[in-house]
């Protein structure tokens, strides 16, 4: 190692095996530089790159924020307008991103292809160190904002990338209360500040400020580099030297002070809700503890214990004891770490007038807690099942080399050992070794109740704030309009010409072909297969899945519900919420949970709607994981918990209930594109209409009713009760399981349940309604198009890669960068559905307009002949997808469900990587007969659906 630093200037500082990740990490330091970086070498095919550097922001501006988008958008060396684009078109890449942090900002890649994994490198590292930002002001303009100017109205608008996306989030009252928070606990830190930025302070930012901001801090000696997973790391570390050895050694301050600790006065604030919504029990408290510093893993993993402890469900004791006394209908506690870790206790849905009674609630549960005792089973309950995730290493979507890199990134900003953040078989050992003294009480207190640094804001519902900001920021620009010289105004005509025209360039051969390129041969072969093997025993179906998982059985449970009616869905769904949160027959609920905890890595009850052929299945879902040695206690807990639950007990019905309506409430505010969609597919196909009545607007028009109606909580008792016995029965059972699994244990489970009696499925419903506008509190727009046909099932392979052109070439360049979108995509999928959607739009007619000419574009793609190489690999690479023992696991499981087999899989790709123009004429078709009957779904604010009042059938407000 210290030869092959040397020769590419770095020096090796020190080294380290890991012997819970087989790996060994080396740190090594750029010797002109001093740029700090650090290999994981691990056995892992996926190679990981992530460049970070320190970030403080003296503002709310959104500066760092503005300069991660700007930067992606040309470099020197690679001098196209958006070569961050081109590489989603055509790379191989298995993650592809950048972030920025309360003071930090990431740039993180990774690929399983050495040769895309140095380009994706080289790609990064010039556009950080020497991007286009700094000479083209319309980049700035574009991706952070700028002024419009509409002549017909003499008035000015803002528009731009960054500023909409904030607009979005700042709806969300999640967002509000978190940046109020860190205001309050961090006075006299720079995380008062949002680094993401505030929208009202955007505008306040100019272009030489964000060009200073980078001068300042985008250099190699405030880089921090992480490499991980196999990869040739002379060719790795020579690409890395090349960029850096262009600059000199400078000092840098990037200290960040500590805040000095002070109980906050409480301060109240308010958040925008629409004006059909009753403002009554809709208010948020929160209270904020500052308890540690980065450095303290001990205390972090003790304060995510205690946080489970005390309000992990409904019957942990500090949430069910504000439930029980009427203070609120939920309460959630979570983490923020930075170079301080906060504790957040967030009560929801509450009246304000009530603070005095929680503070006293909270105070009292926790001191007698904290003096009394708690009860060591559930901790080691909570300890065990935090062992088995962090040991299992599922990170989902996430490769573990990314998850690594951002993981160490978080500790590395304050110069501390980075793999401290990735180690946990010595913490583990030392957290249990706790248990059965007082340290988890004395930290409880210490942490809370005790704590001499928090902070407390009162969030109050407010149906004037959206006028009252609307109108604000109309006056705002009014004034600077009226403020504005004529040169002024000219400037700023001058300058939205300019970048319109830089927009609407196109990209020279010589400019596209700067960017280094993939070709059809770097493609790897898809060879791996899972064994799956399918039988009927019992009176039920076996799938059983041969995956390597170390140990770890994956285990599903499917109830087939197709007879259900709508409503009764909703019930279902109910249902499994109400499951593993109400007590059975022999355990209180708080008992089952310690249960399942202390010997389940997981144990999860849903409802999953799977379309085999364009004809939906409903199914009653529990997933769950286990170590191979306590497969005998899952079947022991499945059994209480499907066969011997009271789900009828009232009070928890209503409390899930209303926390099930919330949450699908802020959801349709926060990521409005899931709703729109939803709606979309709903009156196409029978899926989208099982998806409503689960978890969508339907299911959130019932529970309102059930909460309002005399008795509805009762008779929806009586209701989930009656479909219990109906539901869990062999008849209606599918069972996988997967990984290391005993020969007969898929038998066994099955064995459990009584014979019951085959569903026999119900007339699919579709929705009637093309075109609907839901009306939410949202300064932004959230807007799908779609439809579904067989042709597309049949196509998949041509239609993903029409995916791969449509999201992000025509898509992005006509949504994201001309209308300032944040975001906007087009998925096709395998049960033939197929969708348009935008993300935080502030122009979603428009946007509606522009998913209409996509079949023209792709028929005018197909004239030119163009190369469609690119556009091939970056679909196979999004179709490629890592996959963890559990998701393979469920995929290999649906997938038998859904009548998708491997043959299937192979006949995609085969399409995929045998594209031709005249495909793209054949996937224009489709989706001109797909948008024919202009089927729309948006999301959005007065002012949208004012702009779509013509062309909508119905409108809702939420």
């Amino acid at each position: 190692m210290r030869e092959i630093a040397d020769k590419h200037g770095f020096a090796l500082v020190r080294e380290n095996e890991i012997d819970e990740l087989g790996a060994r990490l080396y740190e090594l330091s750029h010797v002109k530089t001093g740029a700090k970086l650090i290999y994981l070498d691990r056995e892992d095919e996926n190679k990981t790159f992530s460049i970070s550097f320190t970030t403080p922001p003296k503002d709310s501006t959104g500066v760092f924020h503005i300069i991660e988008h700007s930067v992606l958008c040309g470099s020197n060396k690679y001098p196209l307008k958006d070569p961050f684009a081109e590489l989603l078109k055509g790379s191989l890449n298995t993650f592809l991103n950048a972030m920025t942090y309360e003071d930090r900002t990431v740039y993180p890649v990774s690929s399983r292809c050495q040769r895309d994994f140095l380009n994706l490198v080289d790609v990064y590292l010039d556009a950080v160190f020497a991007p286009k930002l700094l000479e083209n002001p319309s980049i700035f303009m574009q991706e952070g904002w700028h002024y419009e100017y509409d002549e017909e109205s003499n008035s000015l608008s803002y528009n731009g990338v960054v500023y909409n996306e904030m607009k979005g989030a700042y709806s969300s009252p999640d967002e509000i209360g978190a940046v109020a928070l860190a205001r309050a606990l961090f006075s006299d830190s720079i995380y008062r500040h949002d680094s993401g930025g505030d929208p009202s302070e955007i505008p306040c930012l100019s272009y030489e400020e964000c060009k200073a901001a980078h001068e300042k801090y985008y250099h190699p000696s405030n880089a921090k580099i992480i490499l991980d997973g196999k990869m040739e790391l002379g060719a790795v570390l020579g690409l890395i030297g090349s960029h850096l050895e262009k600059f000199e050694k400078r000092e840098i301050d990037t200290k960040i002070a500590k805040s000095a600790a002070r109980i906050a006065p409480v301060e109240k604030i308010r958040f925008e809700i629409s004006e059909e919504e009753d403002e009554r029990g809709r208010a948020k408290i929160l209270f904020g503890y500052v308890y540690s510093d980065y450095s303290d893993k001990k205390s972090h993993l003790c304060a995510s214990i205690l946080a489970d402890l005390l309000c992990g469900s409904n019957a942990s004791p500090l949430k069910k004891a504000l439930i029980d006394r009427g203070l609120c209908k939920d309460a959630v506690i979570y983490t923020n770490k930075a170079l301080e870790t906060s504790l957040v206790i967030e009560i929801c849905d509450t009246d304000p007038e009530c603070l005095g009674d929680i503070q006293k609630t909270v105070d009292e549960v926790i001191r007698e807690l904290g003096t009394s005792g708690i009860d060591k089973s559930r901790l080691e309950a909570i300890v065990n099942n935090l062992e088995f995730k962090m040991r299992e290493r599922d990170f989902g979507t996430l490769p573990p080399g990314i998850a690594y890199a951002l993981s160490m990134m978080g500790v590395w900003n304050y110069d501390s050992e980075p793999e401290r953040a990735i180690l946990v078989e010595k913490l583990l050992k030392e957290i249990r070794e706790e248990i059965a003294g007082d340290y988890f009480e004395r930290s409880l207190l210490a942490m809370t109740v005790e704590n001499q640094h928090t902070a407390c804001i009162v969030m109050v519902p407010d149906k004037e704030l959206g006028r009252e900001s609307t109108l604000a920021e109309r006056k705002r620009l009014d004034k600077i309009r009226a403020s504005l010289t004529e040169d002024e105004l000219h400037k700023i005509r001058l300058a939205e010409a300019e970048l319109k025209k830089w927009q609407e360039e196109e990209d020279g051969d010589e400019k596209i072909n700067s960017l280094p390129k993939l070709t059809i041969e770097d493609i790897p072969e898809k060879t791996s297969k899972i064994q799956t093997t399918l039988s009927n025993k019992l009176g039920s179906k076996i799938i059983k899945n041969s995956i390597e998982t170390n140990g770890i059985v994956y285990i599903s449970l499917y109830f087939d519900a197709s007879d259900l009616s709508q409503d009764e869905l909703t019930m279902l769904s109910l249902l499994s919420c109400v499951m593993t949160n109400v007590p059975t027959e022999s355990m209180s609920a708080l008992d089952l949970q310690s249960r399942i905890k202390a010997n389940l890595g997981s144990l999860i009850i849903a409802v999953t709607p799977l379309s085999k052929g364009g004809v939906v299945t409903p199914y009653l879902k529990l997933s769950s994981s286990v170590l191979s040695s306590k497969s005998d206690e899952l079947i022991s807990i499945i059994r209480e918990i499907l066969l011997t639950s009271r789900v009828n007990d009232e009070a928890e019905i209503e409390s899930i209930i209303s926390q099930a309506k919330t949450q699908i409430e802020e959801g349709i505010i926060s990521s409005g594109e899931s709703l729109a969609i939803s709606r979309v597919e709903a009156g196409s196909q029978s899926t989208g209409s099982v998806s409503e009545f689960t978890s969508g607007y339907e299911a959130y028009k019932i529970f309102s009713a059930i909460l309002t109606e005399e008795n509805g909580v009762k008779k929806a008792g009586q209701r989930i009760l009656a479909l219990m016995p109906k539901i869990i029965a062999r008849a209606r059972l599918t069972v996988s399981v997967s990984g290391d699994y005993a020969p007969e244990l898929a038998e066994k489970i099955a064995g459990i349940f009584p014979l019951g009696e085959a569903a026999v499925p119900a007339a699919a419903v579709k929705f009637a309604k093309k075109r609907e506008f839901f009306t939410v509190p949202s300064k932004v727009a959230y807007a799908a198009m779609g439809a579904r046909s067989d042709l597309v099932r049949e196509n998949l392979g041509i239609m993903r890669v029409v995916r791969s052109i449509l999201s992000y070439e025509y898509l992005w360049n006509n949504v994201r960068v001309k209308n300032g979108a944040y975001g906007a995509g087009f998925i096709p999928r395998k049960d033939g559905f197929v969708s348009f959607y935008s993300y935080r739009d502030p122009a979603p007619k428009s946007s509606l307009e522009i998913y209409k000419g996509s079949a023209d574009y792709l028929r005018e793609m197909a004239r030119s002949g163009c190369d469609l190489t690119k556009f091939i690999i970056g679909a196979i690479g999004e179709y490629d997808i890592l996959l963890t023992p559990r998701t393979a696991a469920m995929l290999a499981t649906q997938n038998s469900l859904c009548g998708w087999s491997h043959e299937d899989e192979m006949k995609v790709r085969e399409d995929m990587l045998s594209m031709t123009h005249e495909d793209l004429y054949k996937a224009a078709d489709i989706i001109d007969k797909l948008l024919w009957e202009n089927r729309f779904a948006v999301v959005g604010g007065e002012a949208h659906a004012e702009a779509l009042s013509q062309s909508v059938e119905k409108v809702y407000k939420i």
